[in-house]
């Protein structure tokens, strides 16, 4: 790995959320939205379970409570507030693990869509995307194969139809046209 390596490297282990800042908060909202939800239906259900009347005998307490909804209240609250708490951490982290990663990719393969096909998308050992950007690398790898194979097939039918033969030159441009029609394009 290369000085100019290592520097990226640093440069993309900090946290940034202006980085797909729309999808991170997208994300966001699905996350929070889904864990309130969740949190909300727990709570009533409990709540509304435990509503009911105890008996005298259950409660032989010291203090006076009429109902085990008065006990719970204070227990659902704090459950609730730590939930929320722990889904707004995720929440925060989760989606910069996600969108880092796919705008390290874009960025890349707009490098590629300018002609690059020798451009390599390099991410963390860790990063979710990482068998996707294997995934990509190989594609544009094959691409640009076959781009070679097109280009030294160009170059040997330019050299035949310099020294003129013309069997030879027959030759040199169906083996180029082979090569040309293994890329398919749209018409």
């Amino acid at each position: 790995m290369g000085k100019n390596d290592t520097k990226i490297f640093h440069k993309r282990k900090k946290l940034n959320f202006k980085v797909k800042q729309d999808f991170q908060i997208w994300l966001l909202m699905r996350i929070m939205g889904t864990s309130m939800v969740t949190i909300i239906v727990a709570c009533i259900l409990l709540y509304l379970y435990s509503k009911g009347v105890v008996d005298a005998e259950y409660l032989s307490f010291k203090t006076d409570v009429r109902r085990v909804s008065e006990v719970l209240l204070p227990v659902l609250i704090a459950a609730s507030l730590t939930s929320i708490v722990c889904g707004l951490l995720i929440a925060l982290f989760l989606p910069q693990k996600i969108a880092g990663p796919l705008f390290r990719i874009e960025q890349d393969m707009l490098q590629v869509s300018e002609g690059d096909l020798t451009k390599s998308i390099t991410l963390r050992y860790a990063d979710i995307l990482k068998e996707h950007s294997e995934t990509i690398n190989m594609t544009v790898g094959n691409i640009g194969n076959m781009v070679k194979d097109v280009k030294e097939s160009g170059n040997v039918l330019e050299t035949k139809i310099a020294e003129g033969g013309t069997d030879e030159i027959k030759k040199a441009f169906e083996i180029h046209k082979e090569q040309l029609e293994r890329i398919k394009t749209k018409p």
